[in-house]
């Protein structure tokens, strides 16, 4: 996620930056981050959003030396933030957990809050992961919920193609999908 944020920012002189991680899970996105900005000496301040109370009481407690991270509780389809209000909307590994059309709805939100562009990340559909996903499920995962989330997230995922078409209904313009770690992940990114 960071090496497609900055490629965002190549060419663009930024001194302070306003990044929105939806989805965050245990925040470490928003950490990696903070921990290259600082770095670099660049201002940030990364607003990470996640529906569930529990994964962010978690977060919290990993964000505890991280000043530049506010959490915050809500739903990825009712998102309070206004138009082009952060520079970068970021969204890992929580596509596949939406219909189409609600899909449609995180990707249309996306869009409309960045200033300068977006980054989604997401698992890949494919016979290959399915079939992957199922053999390591039965053979060399030993956590029950990895042997069942594993196969149904691949199984629940988009394809390329069908990423492509809800970007494309969802008003983003200056976009594109790729896969990224061979055939199991594909990143959506693109400027405003």
């Amino acid at each position: 996620m960071l090496g497609y944020m900055q490629k965002l920012l190549e060419n663009r002189k930024v001194e302070s930056l306003n990044v929105l991680d939806l989805a965050t899970g245990a925040a470490d996105v928003p950490r990696a981050i903070v921990a290259w900005a600082r770095k670099l000496g660049m201002k940030i301040r990364v607003t990470a959003v996640d529906g569930n109370q529990e994964v962010l009481r978690s977060a919290r407690e990993w964000c505890r030396d991280w000043p530049e991270i506010q959490l915050e509780q809500y739903d990825l389809l009712e998102i309070p933030y206004a138009p082009e209000s952060f520079d970068i909307v970021l969204c890992s590994l929580a596509l596949h957990h939406f219909t189409n059309e609600d899909a449609v709805r995180v990707l249309r939100s996306m869009n409309e809050i960045a200033r300068i562009g977006f980054v989604l990340n997401d698992l890949q559909r494919n016979w290959l992961t399915i079939w992957t996903a199922e053999l390591l499920a039965r053979t060399v995962m030993r956590s029950p919920i990895v042997k069942n989330d594993g196969p149904q997230s691949f199984r629940a995922a988009f394809t390329v193609s069908e990423l492509r078409s809800m970007a494309e209904q969802a008003g983003m313009k200056n976009f594109r999908v790729k896969r990224h770690q061979g055939i199991y992940r594909m990143v959506l990114s693109g400027q405003k």
